[in-house]
């Protein structure tokens, strides 16, 4: 975890929203021109969603609140906004997180105060915060926090917000988000796959793809996803259907076919369409479904076991 307590504080409440994880949109004022890729979550549209409800209820949504509430003084089911990615370069130190919410900023410089390694360091009307040179993190206003490994990515983040910089509203990464259904609570855009770590060149799926979409939405209590992949050419985009094809097919006709069951209904959710270099898998299914596959008597985690 990270020692600078702006990071690690967001980082404890944005670990509640891992389950599946500006009011609930991009802050466009901060995010540079030269971003490379952005995901969204619209904590407060996941919030009043179906599956919110049903896996809250259950129990299976404990965002460890408690440390929510102790580092950042809020409820992270009221109070959160929204959390934004997006990446400036190909290495971690230039990805940079954006969050807003009902935050108790006092409280937030007073735990930093706390530790003797801190450091305060102005920049134009800004003051960025750090522990031990181990992350950066300011606070654009009483409701947006950003915060980055990297210096230099927050510096150009702050820039934009102080309106030294263009943002990215003009570009073509903002341009295809717009195109992103109203209800989504999820949305992501990687225009360019590649600098994006060894972990994407592994993916069989993903490893002759040049750029990817995602969104995911609630619609009449039924959960919708879609990922989008655009390939370097028809030929390549077949070879990643045939290969999601085929994983498919394996869960299908496995030997462990009790537990496997299970799965069933998210397979029968699951639609791979091909057009020419586009790969999109269509996923949709009740929200009760989903919500009983990730219950404790039916967790996901047993079919890999």
């Amino acid at each position: 975890m990270k020692k600078t307590v702006l990071l690690a504080a967001v980082l404890l409440a944005a670990l509640f929203w891992a389950v599946p994880a500006f009011p609930g949109t991009i802050p466009t004022p901060v995010v540079p021109e030269g971003a490379r890729w952005i995901v969204h979550l619209d904590v407060e549209k996941l919030v009043a969603t179906k599956l919110f409800e049903l896996l809250d209820k259950d129990g299976k949504i404990d965002i460890k609140s408690r440390d929510a509430e102790r580092w950042l003084k809020l409820d992270p089911r009221k109070d959160l906004g929204g959390v934004t990615v997006f990446g400036l370069g190909p290495d971690d130190s230039q990805i940079v997180f954006a969050v807003t919410g009902k935050f108790d900023k006092a409280a937030i410089l007073s735990q930093i105060d706390r530790h003797a390694e801190h450091e305060e360091m102005p920049y134009g009307p800004f003051t960025l915060y750090s522990i031990e040179r181990d992350g950066f993190g300011a606070f654009i206003n009483d409701n947006l926090i950003v915060f980055s490994e990297g210096r230099a990515a927050l510096e150009k983040v702050l820039d934009t917000a102080d309106g030294k910089a263009r943002t990215f509203d003009a570009t073509a990464l903002s341009a295809s988000l717009k195109e992103v259904p109203e209800g989504a609570f999820l949305k992501g855009v990687l225009p360019d796959l590649s600098g994006l770590g060894r972990e994407i060149g592994r993916s069989k799926v993903l490893e002759k793809a040049s750029g990817l979409f995602f969104l995911a939405q609630e619609k009449s209590e039924s959960l919708l996803v879609r990922l989008q992949v655009t390939a370097g050419s028809p030929e390549n985009a077949k070879d990643m259907a045939d290969v999601v094809q085929g994983l498919i097919a394996m869960a299908r006709l496995s030997e462990r076919r009790d537990e496997m069951a299970k799965a069933g209904a998210l397979l029968e959710g699951l639609k791979v369409n091909l057009d020419g270099k586009i790969l999109r898998l269509d996923f949709e299914r009740p929200s009760q479904v989903i919500a009983d596959l990730l219950s404790e008597r039916h967790g996901m985690h047993r079919l890999f076991d």
